[in-house]
Formats: structure tokens, sequence, C-alpha cells
């Protein structure tokens, strides 16, 4: 009788401590609200514009710039080219452009003794590289002041062939600025007529000519030069050269003092003024870009 009712008594307690722990379990301590004006005064603001509103464009060194549309503001985008080298953004063949150097043909209008005229053709790679070439007549009948004699140099054809960089490749390339490098030759011939000799034994004077001598010649140039679409296709353009005589022929009666496609010898800086047509060989769709 008295197992039963120690048993009785664990069985009771036992029940009870379980009804305590799951009354405890269940019972719910309240959280006290927090101040909503704390929470606002700890939110962070959002840093920058809502990129919801940026546009991308590209800049004139290839930059990703974002524009917000709300108020107007632009900046380069950092993120996207942080330890990025921007490269080609045209395409291999983007180009070919034919010119016609005038300057010579309307300095000859004007009084110059020399000169003639010269078609040349560029392919634009990647708006960046240019190889170039050109093909020309010229000719001189040059009378110096103070000399006793007369220079000629029947037309005669002259060859370029080189190379030019554009420096503002990513750019618009309606607009260039390059510098580049040719090679030049001709093959040419010149008499002296005229040559005027005094005697002391014969009065008057005796006028002397040399035969013609045929020779060549080859030079280099350095070149800098800018181009300006003026109108849909059609474009101008300066050249600024600096050549330098490589090798010539020799003979018999001294060196010539004017050379096709040169000049006047002795003058190492001369100019060109084009005027330009720009064939384009791929019009896919490109980023825009600054002008």
């Amino acid at each position: 009788m008295m197992k039963r009712l120690l048993k009785l008594l664990l069985i009771t307690a036992a029940v009870a401590a379980f009804t305590d722990t799951a009354t405890a379990q269940r019972r719910i301590n309240p959280v006290k609200q927090p101040d909503p004006t704390t929470l606002q005064r700890k939110a962070k603001k959002p840093s920058g514009p809502d990129r919801s509103n940026l546009a991308e464009r590209l800049d004139a060194q290839g930059n990703v710039v974002l524009v917000d549309t709300v108020t107007g503001l632009e900046f380069v985008d950092t993120t996207a080219v942080a330890g990025h080298v921007v490269g080609n953004i045209y395409p291999l063949l983007h180009s070919v452009t034919v010119g016609l150097d005038v300057w010579d043909p309307v300095m000859r209008i004007i009084g110059q003794d020399y000169g003639g005229a010269s078609v040349w053709g560029t392919i634009g790679l990647h708006n960046r590289f240019f190889p170039r070439f050109e093909f020309g007549m010229s000719q001189a009948d040059i009378t110096p002041d103070g000399m006793n004699f007369t220079f000629k140099s029947p037309l005669a054809p002259f060859f370029k062939i080189g190379c030019a960089y554009n420096i503002f490749y990513n750019s618009d390339p309606d607009y260039q600025l390059s510098f580049g490098a040719n090679y030049a030759f001709t093959p040419f011939s010149y008499t002296i007529e005229n040559v005027k000799l005094l005697s002391d034994y014969w009065p008057g004077e005796t006028d002397l000519t040399f035969p013609k001598t045929s020779t060549t010649a080859g030079y280099f140039e350095i070149t800098a030069g800018i181009k300006v679409r003026i109108v849909k296709n059609i474009s101008l353009g300066w050249h600024i050269k600096y050549h330098t005589i490589l090798h010539e022929g020799r003979s018999a009666v001294g060196k010539p003092i004017y050379i096709p496609g040169f000049g006047k010898r002795g003058t190492p800086i001369t100019g060109a003024f084009s005027v330009m047509y720009t064939l384009p060989l791929n019009k896919q769709e490109l980023p825009r870009v600054d002008k």
C-alpha cells in the first residue's frame, strides 16, 4: 500500500513538474517597440545617384561615363574602368580615304616656279593606323635670284609609302590628329641652261647649256596632320612635313636644286593641303563617343 502511495506521489510530482516546464516555455515576455524616429536617424542615406536613372556613354578616352537623366550630372564610372585598358572600339577595316593635294597647284597659279600635284590613299585600321600610298607628278623651271643659270626638270613621277597614327583613335573619326612617316622615291631628269660666262678675251657673254642628266633620289618624311569633316564624306586637312634626303644619284654637273615631291634642296620643312573623300567600310552600330 505504501509503495503504491509513493509511486502515485512520484507520478503526481513528475506530472506537476512537466506542467510547470511547459507553462514556462509558453510564457511570452513583452518586447518594447523601438522609437520610429530613432530608426529614421540610424537609417543610412543612399550614396550617389539612383542607378535606375543612369544612362551610359563613352568619352573620347574610351571611359564609361554615367549620365543622371534627372539632374543631368555626368561622372566617370570608375568601377567599370578601374584596372581595365580600353581597346579599339572601331573595327579593323574601318574606312578608305582618298585625297588630292592642292597646295602645289595653287602655289603654281600664284607664281611658284616648281611643283605639281599628287593623289594619295589610306586604309583606316581601327581608326588608329593608316597605311598610306601617294603618287604625284612634278616639274620645275627655276632661275635662282642673283644666279647666272636656269634649272629645268621636266614632268616626273614620285612615289611615297608610309603609315600614320591617329592619337584620337577612339574618338569621332571625322576629326583626327595624326603623326606618321613616309619613304619617297623619284626618278627624274634635269638640265642646266643659260649659264652665262663672261670672258676678258672675247667680248660679250657666252651662253652655255649642260646636257640632260638622269638620276634618282630617295628621301624620308616625318609628318603631322589634322583632318576635319566639312560636309558628308568630304574633309579638309593640313600636313606639315619634315624631310631629309637619304640617297641620290651622282652627277657630273652637281646636285640638283630641286627634287620632285621634295621641293627645293635646303628646305627641310614643307606643307600640304588636301581635299579628302572618306568611304566607310563598316557601318555597324558603335558606342556613342564625344566629338
